[in-house]
């Protein structure tokens, strides 16, 4: 099979059941979804931690999931989130949680490589996370979404805190 078919040389694409412009919402959200593995490729590379990589894994084939329901127009392929794979997150965050000090101020984002990877990678869920609202996706998706910038951000604090870090309060200039 070619890579290249010309389909889209005058700007339209295939949805699994549809033709669209590559300008729609729900290409450009499936574009930034892209973007959003490619950002956890990079997270893994910085991380060692074995738990965290599968958990990067497994978030790689949930937004993967989502991108395939959101192309399938006639919903044919059945594709969801569950119920369990919010609850599962929640979990992570609360056990992360338990170990980090309670915040009282806005933080940096800054800290080891590995943490800004993954603030990088957190802010682009919170763009997939509001063009999801646009479009109007079922709401296990943009909770699933919800949820993962949650784990993200105490990620980002557990990385830095194992690796020494101290949190940075941001201040607003007067």
């Amino acid at each position: 099979m070619k890579i290249y078919t010309k389909r889209g040389d005058l700007g339209e694409t295939d949805l699994i059941g549809k033709r669209t412009l590559k300008s729609d919402v729900i290409i450009e959200l499936v574009g930034q979804i892209d973007e959003a593995c490619v950002r956890i490729a990079y997270c893994k590379h910085e991380i060692n931690h074995q738990e965290v990589l599968d958990e990067l894994s497994s978030i790689n084939n949930h937004l993967f999931t989502i991108s395939s329901a959101l192309v399938d127009v006639n919903h044919r392929l059945n594709l969801s989130i569950s119920d369990q794979s919010v609850a599962s997150l929640e979990m992570k965050i609360d056990q992360i949680e338990a170990s980090l000090v309670p915040l009282k101020n806005f933080i940096t984002y800054d800290g080891t490589l590995a943490a800004i990877h993954i603030s990088s990678l957190r802010s682009q869920i919170r763009s997939i996370e509001r063009l999801l609202v646009k479009v109007e996706a079922n709401k296990e998706m943009i909770q699933y979404v919800n949820r993962l910038s949650d784990y993200l951000f105490v990620l980002m604090r557990q990385i830095n805190k194992e690796a020494g870090n101290k949190e940075k309060k941001l201040e607003t200039i007067k």
